[in-house]
């Protein structure tokens, strides 16, 4: 009988640790989370391993989900409307800002020249005829291809072949381009040109089988239109972002590219909204709203004065290689007459435009602006209105207040600037006879007019920004008979001189004496009043103070290049 009660204690002593066991357990499947939709199936739950009595029991825990990524969306707000998105014609800031988003350069600009990008190096023969460049390997377009050789030798014979955009830098400079091999591109000149790599960063890669596949009929043959209504709304680049949405005149929307070569830093936008608006003052309100994260530069000076004293608000400046000028047309009357563009220079009044429209910059010395390469200087103009009327005596117009005569001044509608630069220029031009009358147009509307030097008016108010880091930019472009019908050169200037030295310039190896011909070149223009070389403004940009990672380039519309952006902070 001791020993049946002594098992039967036994047997409970089991069942009662057994039970306990159970109870252990169930608490602790408890304690683990509640099963997401993301959690393992129970085909794919890993089996539980044994523990040993020295070992801690720990509930099992499945790793966490993660959140959905924050989209980071970045807002740019502009007053001007991209005419197209095609590289082979965009000449403005306002198309550059949309091919640089979205095409590669051959080669990067910097203020201190050009650095490898599609092509990672280059070289030269002797006499700088022939350019050899070395095309980096992985590069995808937005299609998924590889960027090659082909794609490159493609996209500068579409240049050619289209003569619009940046193409005025090449027509007469390049013979012809040989695929070397898939990597390997060679350009053969008709003469030397020193300076032909720094022209590169305005020539921007398309995708060679994406153009051809959206191509309709048109004057090239077999390629028909080339791909341009296509391309005037679409794109074929290899930049950090693509278009997904363009409403001419509204709104365009940039998407980011994954597979992008370069790669992204950290807070980059995802997606870039560029809204259009038609008045600044439009605009300036939507930034102190936060509506726009960025606004454009062309906005009044004493509106970033305003803005800088705003809470949330960053006005950025820095110097700029940019020139303000107000062209004459030189073949029109009464601009034909040399004296007359001396009289005009001589009744502006540097000192207000300079402290009273833009608030800061320096007066001009010439062309090219003092911080760009190449710059000479040179003798400046002085607000004179006596020296204005000898000079105006010397001319074959016989121009006073009793014998006016009319000019049109034309500037970009809905920028403030430019209108007081006109008034100013209209007050002081009446004391002379000469009646200034305000004729404001739409930026893509002063393009047009500049094609021809019918259509052309008397007066038009310009911002030249360096193109290329050479003083080519501001001397070539602006009065070489060649780059004649852009709003670079609207004032028509030809002078045989000039033309000369500056085809000797572009031959000339040495770059010494390379510059030396483009300061004489300087000196000649500003002798002859070619144009109102009035000041190299201060660069000024407004956005909301969680922007961070913007740098002025210096070249035109290369600060605007999105994916350099950290906007992170946007989003707390």
């Amino acid at each position: 009988m001791a020993s049946k009660a002594l098992i039967a204690g036994v047997l409970v002593l089991v069942l009662i640790v057994a039970a306990a066991a159970v109870i252990s357990t169930q608490r602790g499947e408890e304690a683990q989370p509640t099963e997401t939709a993301a959690s393992p199936t129970p085909a794919q739950t890993t089996p539980k391993r044994e523990t040993t009595p020295a070992e801690t029991t720990t509930p099992e825990r499945e790793t966490p989900v993660e959140a959905p990524k924050q989209e980071l969306v970045f807002v740019y707000g502009t007053t001007q409307p991209t005419a197209t998105f095609d590289p082979a014609k965009a000449r403005d800031e306002t198309e550059l800002m949309s091919v640089i988003n979205t095409y590669d350069p051959l080669v990067y600009p910097s203020r201190e020249g050009v650095k490898p990008w599609v092509a990672e190096r280059w070289e030269s023969n002797e006499d700088a005829t022939e350019w050899t460049f070395y095309i980096r390997k992985g590069i995808k377009f937005h299609s998924g291809r590889e960027l090659t050789a082909e794609d490159v030798a493609f996209s500068m014979e579409r240049a050619l072949a289209i003569k619009a955009g940046f193409s005025f830098l090449w027509i007469d400079i390049v013979d012809r381009v040989e695929v070397v091999d898939r990597y390997t591109v060679k350009f053969y000149l008709k003469e030397p040109y020193a300076e032909f790599p720094a022209t590169l960063a305005v020539f921007f890669i398309v995708d060679k089988e994406e153009v051809l596949a959206n191509i309709k009929d048109g004057p090239f043959g077999e390629y028909g239109d080339y791909g341009q209504e296509w391309l005037s709304q679409n794109d074929a680049g290899s930049g950090p972002y693509r278009v997904v949405k363009f409403e001419r005149g509204k709104e365009i929307v940039f998407e980011k590219f994954d597979d992008y070569w370069a790669g992204w830093k950290p807070g980059a936008p995802d997606r870039v909204v560029v809204r259009v608006v038609g008045e600044q003052a439009t605009l300036v309100s939507m930034l102190r709203r936060g509506e726009v994260d960025m606004v454009e530069q062309w906005l009044p000076a004493d509106i970033f004065e305003q803005l800088k004293k705003e809470q949330g608000i960053v006005v950025q400046e820095d110097p700029t290689a940019q020139l303000f000028f107000v062209s004459m047309h030189n073949k029109k009357p009464p601009f034909d007459d040399v004296n007359v563009r001396l009289a005009v220079a001589h009744a502006v009044d540097y000192e207000s435009i300079i402290n009273f429209v833009f608030k800061g910059g320096v007066q001009a010395e010439g062309p090219v602006p003092l911080i760009a390469p190449g710059h000479c200087p040179v003798p400046k103009p002085t607000f004179d209105l006596e020296k204005a009327k000898e000079y105006l005596a010397k001319s074959k117009y016989k121009i006073s207040p009793e014998n006016p005569v009319t000019v049109e001044f034309v500037y970009v509608a809905g920028l403030q600037v430019e209108e007081q630069v006109g008034l100013i220029l209209k007050q002081n031009l009446e004391k002379l006879g000469i009646n200034v009358e305000l004729r404001p147009e739409p930026w893509a509307r002063i393009v047009e007019l500049a094609k021809t030097p019918e259509t052309t008016p008397h007066m038009v108010a310009i911002f030249h920004t360096l193109k290329f880091p050479s003083p080519d930019s501001h001397t070539y472009l602006m009065f070489h008979p060649n780059a004649h019908g852009t709003y670079i050169s609207i004032m028509w200037y030809e002078n045989p001189r000039v033309t000369e030295l500056l085809d000797k310039a572009r031959r000339t190896v040495d770059p010494e004496e390379r510059y030396r011909l483009y300061c004489e070149v300087q000196k000649i223009v500003t002798e002859e009043a070619a144009s109102l070389f009035i000041i190299n403004p201060m660069h000024r940009i407004a956005y909301r103070d969680y922007v961070k990672g913007y740098e002025y380039v210096g070249i035109l519309g290369f600060d605007l290049r999105f994916s350099n952006l950290d906007i992170s902070a946007k989003y707390g």
